[in-house]
């Protein structure tokens, strides 16, 4: 079963062209077909190599699911960092941040395809499994708050608990859309984040 807690992202792209190339054609065949129904043969035949040389790569299908997740969850960051940086406030920051996250998983080919046809692979790891994804999320969250922090634009009682409360509600809003609460809404998000999350973490001087 595919664990968030053993992502592997492999070498960074552009370090090897031969895992660029097999990664590339596995999150094709992914895209295309499922997880499921995806076989190394498939994502072999796309990359013009053989089975073997998947195999020797990244041992088996599991391997490659994993390296495939990793790196999207990497790209994912990576583009968030640069959303966040590009705004001054942390309010600012905290509304785009939500919008990004809700708009990466929702327009991604591969994870939106997961979610809606293939939720058995993807629920549990947010779900009743969702301990490592949890955990990965208030880190990436934590270090992003610390930073906020040294800057004197934040001061929570405790950053490690509201790095968590931040990702419990960033997952549980992913995985309904309706309610109250709504991440498909601008003002919304604006009112979530200036009446929930700003006075949690006690911005400074803004």
């Amino acid at each position: 079963m595919l664990s968030i807690a053993q992502l592997d992202p492999g070498p960074a792209p552009g370090e090897d062209a031969l895992v660029d190339r097999v990664a590339a054609a596995a999150f094709d065949s992914f895209v295309e077909y499922g997880i499921r129904r995806s076989t190394i043969e498939d994502v072999a035949t796309r990359a013009g190599v053989s089975k073997m040389t998947v195999f020797r790569r990244f041992q088996n299908k599991q391997g490659l699911v994993q390296v495939v997740i990793a790196r999207e969850i990497r790209r994912a960051m990576e583009q968030l960092d640069d959303v966040w940086e590009r705004e001054h406030t942390l309010e600012q920051r905290l509304v785009l941040g939500l919008s990004f996250a809700v708009n990466f998983v929702r327009g991604h080919p591969l994870l939106d395809r997961l979610l809606h046809s293939e939720p058995e692979t993807l629920l549990p790891l947010l779900t009743v499994d969702g301990a490592p994804a949890l955990a990965l999320y208030r880190e990436l969250i934590a270090t992003r708050l610390q930073a906020e922090v040294r800057a004197g634009r934040a001061a929570p009682a405790d950053l490690d608990q509201a790095a968590e409360v931040i990702a419990r509600l960033a997952m549980s809003l992913l995985l309904t859309r309706e309610g109250t609460i709504t991440l498909d809404d601008d003002d919304t998000i604006v009112a979530l984040v200036r009446h929930t999350l700003l006075p949690m973490l006690r911005p400074c001087g803004e």
